[in-house]
């Protein structure tokens, strides 16, 4: 009976061991689209030798190619709670909720091999700063400096003597020659995304040695790519009646930004956009020891393309993709995309447009003097503790920002017979992306407190995130009809401005950034674009809005010296 019962035990235990491994991959294995892009590129197996697939939340935290999951029960598995962790006990990525921390193993390579995390803190540190430590001559120190097979560029040697020490995330007043080349052995040179690594031994008060490992961040970790495309002729097309075809004129390309001297175009092994419209691939350009990449064609569209309908909806992304020429790189990867609308010629009350201006049409000749609709006023606001507010104002850039998961409301007023307006957002996916995080503050949460959502359904919470959408229209005020909409910018949104967030991220050390970054450039901004169309034409209006920081992560900051009012 005892024999069985330990059976049944060690039964039960491998049963759920095996449970919790399928959990962990088939809630991995979901990957986005440009994490699907890059292991393509860089032709990466999805599975290891044991079966375990990769894990894009690893690598989205540690820059890691790592397979399986940090809550296998691996044997000599540790956990430490960390303010600024990059994980959750018992879950996944920080995300705000639960016990922050690292875990000590956070995964296997392809081989199956444990792959540890260099960010677990040490048990035993001792009382003085690096910077006083006594330490040891290293024999082969010198020897791996000199040996030229370790680095691709002479610009990484230069940067990783050049660069200050940073250990336990905490960044010394210290250098590699501070300490001397005979007591430092290189053991991993910076790239572009890769940070940097090297091993030193130092002596403790009787005279034992203790390894002592040191990180420099990466030659441009703030390096981003950004694809874009062009339309010379607007978002929305028509062909007319005698005509059996149109032809879309559109440029795309790519390029990098938020470069540094130690990041040059010679480090480019490739760099490429792709032009796909529904799902299929139209068009690529591609080139090396560049850092931007662009070209143009026309996509020809034709009334058999239609299907028995009067609108033809073109899903234009443009995927782009760098590789460095160092390995461990991985890909850098951007996906934009765009909406545009064709119509049959007399099927649809508008017209043509190009950029900003109305195209006449002899259709409407019963509207000889009437002028195409005019937004003649746009507000936007925040809503804060329930009430509106005027959007901030950066000191910095002058221009309105917000903070991804916060709620804004728009009201457009517009003239001359508007029949609707509406509302588009360009620039990254990601702030037209319903995420996990959006959908429990905006949905799940307040439904289970009982309280009142911002929507009816979950279905029109989705509807929200995509594509064009139709403002409500609330009155008219003489001449001028008022149109309103309510729009959650989604937690997930990637910012456009520097936060206390990102530059700890480059410091390292949660209470060590500079504080004159803040606020400064990552990327373009995104743009509102709002259209009011109606029976003679359509008028649109682009306002740039950038992204800040997490709005439920702002309630210990005092942003009051870094904005200004409106005007």
């Amino acid at each position: 009976d005892k024999m069985k019962k330990l059976i049944d035990k060690n039964a039960f235990i491998i049963f759920l061991l095996v449970q919790l491994i399928c959990y962990c991959n088939n809630k991995i294995y979901a990957y986005s689209d440009e994490f699907n892009l890059m292991i393509e590129a860089m032709d990466i197996e999805i599975t290891n030798v044991n079966g375990l697939k990769l894990n894009e939340e690893v690598y989205n935290e540690y820059q890691l190619f790592v397979y399986g999951s940090p809550l296998i029960a691996y044997k000599g598995q540790r956990w430490k709670n960390v303010e600024d962790g990059h994980w959750s006990m018992g879950s996944g990525a920080w995300n705000g909720s639960g016990i922050r921390g690292e875990y000590w193993i956070l995964g296997e390579n392809y081989n199956g091999k444990e792959v540890h995390n260099h960010l677990f803190p040490v048990d035993i540190e001792p009382p003085t700063s690096p910077t006083q430590w006594r330490y040891a001559v290293i024999s082969d120190a010198l020897e791996s400096w000199q040996d030229v097979s370790k680095y691709m560029d002479d610009t990484q040697r230069e940067y990783m003597l050049t660069q200050k020490l940073t250990r336990n995330n905490i960044t010394y007043d210290l250098t590699v020659p501070d300490i001397g080349l005979d007591k430092v052995r290189i053991e991993n040179y910076a790239t572009w995304k890769s940070k940097g690594t090297v091993y030193t031994q130092r002596y403790d008060m009787n005279n034992k040695k203790w390894a002592a490992n040191f990180l420099i961040p990466p030659m441009a970790g703030d390096a981003s790519l950004e694809g874009y495309a062009i339309f010379s002729n607007g978002m929305e097309y028509v062909i007319e009646e005698e005509k059996n075809n149109i032809d879309i004129p559109i440029t795309y390309g790519c390029k990098v930004e938020n470069l540094t001297d130690y990041a040059k175009k010679e480090h480019v092994k490739s760099i490429k956009s792709e032009l796909i419209i529904n799902g299929k691939s139209v068009d690529y350009i591609e080139a090396s020891e560049t850092t931007a990449v662009e070209d143009s064609t026309e996509y020809k569209v034709t009334n058999e393309m239609f299907e028995n309908s009067s609108v033809l909806v073109l899903n234009v992304q443009v995927k782009s993709t760098l590789f460095t020429k160092f390995t461990t790189d991985g890909a850098m990867v951007d996906v934009k995309q765009y909406m545009l609308y064709v119509y049959k010629d007399g099927e649809e009350p508008e017209v043509i447009i190009t950029g900003d201006n109305h195209v006449s049409n002899d259709n409407y000749a019963n509207y000889p003097k009437l002028p195409p609709p005019k937004i003649t006023s746009v507000e936007i606001m925040q809503m804060v503790g329930g009430s509106e507010e005027e959007l901030w104002i950066s000191r910095k850039t002058g221009k309105a920002f917000i903070c991804a998961g916060q709620t804004i409301t728009l009201q457009v007023k517009a003239i001359n017979s508007p029949e609707k307006v509406t509302i588009e957002f360009d620039g990254d996916t990601s702030i037209t992306t319903l995420d996990s995080l959006t959908k429990q503050f905006e949905w799940t949460e307040p439904r289970n407190r009982g309280k009142k959502t911002i929507v009816s359904s979950y279905s029109k919470l989705q509807e929200m995130y995509k594509g064009k959408i139709k403002m409500k229209y609330e009155r008219t005020i003489g001449e001028e009809k008022v149109y309103t909409y309510t729009y959650v910018i989604p937690y997930g949104t990637k910012q456009t401005l520097h936060s206390w967030s990102t530059l700890r991220e480059i410091s390292n050390n949660a209470f060590d950034i500079n504080e004159n970054k803040l606020f400064t450039r990552i990327r373009n901004p995104y743009e509102i674009v709002l259209k009011a169309s109606g029976p003679t034409g359509i008028n649109t209006k682009r306002i740039e809005l950038d992204v800040f920081e997490r709005w439920d992560t702002l309630y210990n900051r005092d942003i009051s010296r870094y904005t200004k009012k409106s005007e």
